[in-house]
């Protein structure tokens, strides 16, 4: 079947139109800001579960933004992996991932230290397994509830890290998602744990989905791509009404099934359309600075808001309170951006690069080469000879190959 799909080099790949897909700054800070209005509208911090009916009824959507995240991903990280060998791709994201986290793991640790929490006080072991950012991995409590979605993202980093281990193409694309959800389908079969955690089953569809639209921006649509989109679209469904949605929960089963459904097939229309370039003409500048702000926004709005929320709401009411819980948030998204990834993050990308190539320059030491005796005896006296006939000059270094030959 995958036989059938084309040969990379029997088509052009189709040039997106700007250098950069801006309008996916916006969807993603988009996502951040509802799973902000998500959490901020259903925290116990307000000690009542209804704290704002009439606004929860659409904020409580605002948590199908993770899934968006996982779409958008799927589509980035295959273009920033595209071309790039696996450790220069891993550099980027962790020089990425990491300045944010570490300083969002300190911040939080250290008003856990003062008592400032949100539910649970953590250990000290806890927090230095919080550090790694793989404490999902090992079992440990995450210090904060958003950094669940953390352990998905490495993992399907270590995944592309594979693919690109072996090069990245159009078919081996192809073939990297026809095994993924084959073996989705295995695990939950057998319901073998080790597939489960290596193939991340809740946030799989999306990413197969997004990896399968980069294609169709880069490439044009064919019809193997268009399958994994609508494969990813029915597993995130078939994941998304397992279980007992909180829509269907308020809603009924009519409803709330309907409302979940038009939801995620509303997040996949809207990224179908980027890859098909509908949005190639929203350009702006500062979309950029909205994305920005995303990745601190996502880590610190949490415990932040719901810090501000226990404090504020009994003195100024729950409706301006929460405006202003939103606003801090983003102050603090703003500061952390500010101070701690523009300065580190270009330090530490250069630095693991750097890492990369500290063997370059490095040649082993030859051996010493062994001098053979001297002998006793003279050499004998060659006999005269004639000049040699005329002969083209060898060029200089002859036998020398050029760098690269």
């Amino acid at each position: 079947m995958l036989a059938a799909a084309p040969r990379i080099t029997d088509a052009q790949a189709i040039l997106p139109g700007p250098s950069r897909l801006r309008v996916l700054d916006l969807l993603r800070f988009c996502a951040a800001l509802g799973v902000v209005l998500f959490h901020f509208g259903e925290t116990r911090a307000w000690g009542t579960p209804n704290a704002f009916p009439a606004l929860s009824a659409v904020t409580m959507f605002g948590v199908y933004g993770v899934r968006l995240f996982f779409l958008i991903s799927g589509f980035v990280i295959l273009m920033s992996a595209w071309g790039r060998t696996p450790g220069h791709f891993a550099a980027s994201r962790i020089a990425r991932l990491f300045p944010a986290y570490w300083a969002s793991v300190l911040a939080l640790g250290g008003l856990a230290v003062g008592g400032l929490i949100t539910d649970h006080r953590p250990s000290l072991t806890e927090l230095l397994a919080n550090i790694t950012m793989l404490q999902h991995g090992f079992g440990v409590r995450d210090l904060e509830i958003v950094y669940w979605t953390l352990w998905q993202e490495l993992v399907f980093y270590a995944l592309i890290a594979c693919l690109a281990a072996v090069g990245i193409t159009y078919r081996r694309c192809l073939a990297f998602m026809g095994a993924w959800v084959l073996l989705l389908a295995i695990a939950d079969r057998v319901n073998a744990d080790l597939l489960q955690a290596v193939l991340v089953p809740f946030s799989a569809p999306y990413f197969i989905a997004g990896m399968a639209l980069y294609l169709v921006h880069r490439f044009g649509g064919s019809l193997f791509p268009w399958l994994f989109v609508g494969v990813g679209w029915t597993l995130g469904l078939y994941t998304a009404l397992d279980g007992e949605p909180t829509a269907v929960r308020k809603y009924g089963q009519a409803l709330g099934s309907a409302l979940v459904v038009g939801v995620i097939s509303l997040i996949f229309l809207v990224m179908i359309l980027v890859a098909l370039g509908a949005f190639d003409r929203i350009d702006w500048r500062w979309l950029t600075f909205l994305g920005a702000l995303t990745y601190p926004l996502y880590l610190f709005h949490h415990h932040v808001g719901f810090l501000l929320i226990q404090w504020l709401h009994p003195a100024l009411g729950n409706r301006l309170t929460l405006p202003l819980a939103v606003a801090a948030a983003l102050v603090v998204a703003y500061g952390v951006h500010r101070l701690v990834e523009r300065p580190l993050q270009p330090r530490m990308r250069a630095a693991l690069d750097r890492s990369l190539t500290a063997d370059a320059g490095r040649v082993p030491p030859t051996e010493t080469a062994v001098v053979p005796p001297v002998s006793s005896i003279p050499a004998p006296v060659p006999a005269a000879v004639s000049p040699p006939a005329p002969y083209a000059e060898t060029t200089p270094g002859a036998g020398y190959l050029p760098r690269g030959g």
